[in-house]
């Protein structure tokens, strides 16, 4: 395949407008590509305008897993200085911008096109190829657990996750919990407070409440991996105009989960901070949980992770960093808790979830898991970037590490 259609496959995913949803339509582009070549796939839809994909070669074990996901985050259109759904070339021409080009679309087409070519190239697989490519991570992961549900991971000895990692390998990350606390008063006309119930200043009191439990309940319980639980008080929502007592409010939380303090333990910590608000106050405390997810730990020392670090000095050798970039990979490093080494793979656990923590829900310790995938360090974020050289590149990362562990 040539560098100009690699970059074509790239500038058509990024233009599927997949935010949070509307997954079809990629995955039906996903499969004309197989078709086009005769690799076997087959469309799972659900829901409206959703759909997981699932894209087999070889046969046979082992059965070595992939995967990548559809959906996007939301754009501000007006914090953008191109158009984000526009694969957009800067002027060093290596920078590209646009929506999901870090996350995770190019690790999506990376993958896609490394199937494409060990198809062509006839590459002899001694085992199966199976790539899983999901819906909704970004938000709950139904696709995954769909695929799970479904016995899609059955018989998988290995998973590779194509997530945004540039060159690093991650081996495991902390699960999640988005929770909605929310608040319901009673209206009034701010000159007489005592006529209502001011949902405002009970969610201030709740979630000062919670904050303080969990921070007790988190101070000195670490993993030797993944580090401390981190809670975050993200999003606060009340009222509508000064001379009026709030009636509603709502606020969200984000936990990023070790399994010293699991999700189940932490669910519980909240919920009894809400019983006993309720029972004391006017106003009423309820909660939803958007996402819950488990903590992953793969091996470390497994023989997947053990081909990455084989493969991928050659192909760091080949971008050096300048001075400045030098001290930004020595910089995060640290932030991270190890110590850069030019040319050489490191292997860490991080805080960002993936979805491994569906496909691994009844395995979640040893198995043999890697999360590894060109982009930068801007997913999520407004003139989100991947550069064009380390796209390629992953697209042979992916095929060396493929065909070495079928080999």
């Amino acid at each position: 395949m040539t560098e100009q259609e690699k970059m074509d496959i790239l500038r058509k995913l990024v233009a599927f407008k997949s935010i949070n949803g509307h997954e079809l339509p990629v995955a039906q582009y996903i499969k004309s590509l197989f078709d086009a070549e005769g690799i076997e796939s087959e469309i799972l839809p659900f829901d409206d305008d959703r759909a997981n994909m699932v894209a087999t070669i070889g046969s046979g074990e082992p059965v070595l897993a992939i995967s990548g996901h559809m959906d996007v985050v939301d754009v501000n259109m007006n914090n953008w200085h191109t158009d984000p759904f526009v694969l957009t070339e800067a002027e060093d021409g290596d920078t590209y911008y646009g929506r999901g080009s870090t996350d995770m679309k190019s690790g999506l087409a990376a993958m896609i096109i490394s199937m494409i070519e060990l198809k062509r190239e006839n590459t002899p697989l001694k085992g199966t190829l199976k790539f899983l490519v999901t819906a909704g991570e970004e938000v709950g992961q139904p696709g995954a657990e769909r695929l799970t549900s479904e016995g899609y991971m059955k018989g998988v000895d290995a998973l590779i996750i194509g997530e945004p990692s540039g060159y690093a390998g991650v081996y495991a990350n902390k699960g999640e919990l988005d929770l909605k606390i929310k608040v319901k008063g009673r209206a009034a006309h701010s000159s007489m407070p005592a006529m209502g119930i001011n949902a405002v200043e009970a969610l201030l009191e709740v979630l000062d409440q919670i904050k303080d439990e969990m921070h007790q309940r988190m101070d000195g319980v670490t993993n030797p991996v993944l580090g401390g639980t981190v809670f975050n008080i993200d999003t606060i929502h009340g009222g509508n105009q000064v001379n009026a007592i709030p009636a509603d409010a709502e606020a969200e939380i984000n936990i990023r989960i070790i399994p010293e303090l699991d999700n189940e333990t932490i669910l519980s910590i909240v919920n009894g901070v809400i019983d006993r608000f309720n029972a004391s106050s006017k106003a009423q405390v309820s909660m939803d949980v958007d996402m819950d997810i488990i903590p992953i730990i793969g091996d470390k020392n497994c023989r997947l992770v053990k081909l990455a670090q084989e493969i991928a000095p050659d192909h760091m050798s080949q971008f050096p960093l300048s001075d400045k970039e030098l001290e930004q990979a020595r910089a995060t490093a640290k932030m991270m808790g190890f110590e850069y080494v030019p040319n050489q793979l490191p292997v860490i656990g991080v805080s960002g979830g993936t979805d491994a923590s569906k496909f691994l829900i009844d395995q979640p310790n040893g198995f043999s898991y890697l999360t590894f995938g060109p982009g930068s360090n801007t997913p999520h974020q407004d003139n989100e970037w991947v550069s064009k050289a380390m796209y390629l590149d992953f697209i042979n990362i992916y095929k060396e590490l493929i065909s070495q562990y079928l080999a």
